[in-house]
């Protein structure tokens, strides 16, 4: 298997995702939440979805280690070259994705529950991690960390709540609930916490603890959550509300806490099920999600009209900026920044990146499924090949990512199920964990 040279532009871009990397360094009552998706015409199981969540599945067949089921960070948009680094998160996303195979028709549960026994028993007996936080970028064949990558905080949450997704699937095999329960249990919250109840992104070996904090409204939400709910060295719930909530903007007269990459807005909302239930401050997260995806849409439009040469192509029918490739590498962009300001911050150059629509399938569907057809219909096996969408493409340009990233595609699927059936909501608030999480932090049902 050949593996890809990546430029020195995109192993920085790479590990620069999400602001938490190495280089920063030179049980009550269940809580019930409900299953409305609330005001989508489109219909959630139509072909064109199907065939999406098909080819963002075999990404997780074709880019796991056939020994330690690790799976790799990237590959080729058309098979082939894949990272001799797997990712923490991208392990999540993988078990998140065997545990909803089944019930989706995407493989028997036989084979799912093998897949996922395979990772598990690597993730517990092979791969590097520091008081259960595993490094952000382990090798796919053994583990040992890569890149001189931090033991992340949150790259482990997401792989923790694709680890909860195979337990409430598999559990009842009693080796895969023996492994869920090790590495659910190992993890050592409280070693991560700073001063002021925040925790830190990661540790490192050369320099301990990385001096930056998740302090302000980002993905942090799941992390926080997961760190809150653990069954073992928890956090103590005022945590919730230890981060700061300043980065407030207006869409249409709707406040909402803003981070620009969409991700942000995606991939907690990926498990836990905020639809409906609201914070202690009576905030509803989903509904921040949904307002933040709108803000960018008409984001996106405004930059059309007023740089029609390099952006024309934006619109409600073309939209969608997150983390993510570009012609001159990995760029940590999305929008908007500011109220009424629409300049093209951080060197947005008119990529379009359709993972940030396809992670918002579950939250904007009519919007999300508007554009991802749009795309496919437009632009044809230039972007939509094996493992579903390019990462990343500039219609302006012509240039189109040779790659796919394996969270990327993993929201898209995830969020996908989560509009055709809520089954990665089901399996992941199933546990106790997300169930303590939400009662301990003061969230309550609408």
């Amino acid at each position: 298997m050949s593996t890809p040279k990546f430029a020195s532009s995109q192993l920085l871009g790479t590990l620069t995702r999400r602001r938490f990397i190495s280089s920063v360094v030179a049980a009550s009552a269940p809580l019930v939440c409900g299953s409305s998706l609330g005001g989508s015409s489109v219909v959630h199981d139509d072909p064109f979805l199907t065939d999406l969540r098909k080819r963002c599945y075999r990404y997780f067949l074709d880019a796991a280690d056939p020994v330690t089921g690790f799976i790799s960070d990237r590959g080729m948009r058309n098979g082939g070259g894949f990272s001799e680094h797997a990712s923490s998160a991208s392990c999540g996303f993988g078990l998140a994705a065997y545990a909803i195979a089944p019930e989706s028709g995407l493989e028997s549960f036989e084979s799912a529950r093998e897949r996922s026994r395979i990772m598990l028993r690597s993730l517990v007996d092979v791969a590097e991690h520091h008081n259960g936080f595993v490094y952000h970028f382990i090798g796919r064949s053994d583990g040992g960390r890569r890149m001189n990558s931090e033991a992340s905080t949150v790259d482990t949450a997401l792989m923790l709540a694709g680890v909860i997704c195979s337990e409430t699937t598999f559990g009842d095999d009693i080796e895969i609930k023996n492994l869920c329960q090790e590495l659910i249990t190992r993890t050592n919250w409280q070693s991560m916490l700073g001063d002021g109840n925040c925790l830190h992104m990661g540790w490192s070996p050369e320099h301990g603890l990385l001096p930056c904090q998740w302090d302000r409204f980002s993905e942090l939400t799941i992390l926080v959550l997961m760190a809150i709910g653990a069954p073992n060295h928890a956090i103590d719930p005022s945590a919730w509300n230890a981060w700061k909530r300043d980065r407030m903007l207006v869409h249409r007269g709707e406040t909402f806490l803003s981070y620009p990459p969409l991700f942000v807005h995606q991939y907690p909302m990926a498990f836990f099920d905020f639809r409906d239930v609201r914070s202690p401050s009576g905030r509803s997260y989903w509904r921040n999600s949904i307002t933040a995806h709108h803000a960018q849409i008409e984001f996106l439009s405004q930059l059309a009209e007023r740089f029609p040469d390099e952006m024309g192509h934006y619109s409600e029918n073309l939209w969608g900026i997150t983390s993510s490739d570009s012609v001159s590498g990995y760029r940590d962009w999305g929008g908007p920044y500011e109220d009424n300001r629409f300049e093209p911050d951080r060197g947005i150059d008119g990529t379009v990146v359709p993972s940030a629509s396809a992670g918002g399938l579950a939250v904007v569907p009519d919007e999300a499924i508007a554009t991802l057809r749009y795309q496919r219909d437009h632009f044809g096996d230039r972007v939509y090949g094996r493992y579903g969408f390019a990462n990343a493409f500039n219609p302006a340009t012509g240039w189109v990512s040779r790659d796919v990233i394996g969270i990327d595609t993993g929201i898209s699927l995830l969020m996908a199920e989560n509009l055709r059936s809520g089954g990665v909501w089901s399996a992941f608030m199933k546990h106790p964990l997300p169930q303590r999480a939400f009662r301990l932090a003061g969230f309550t049902p609408v």
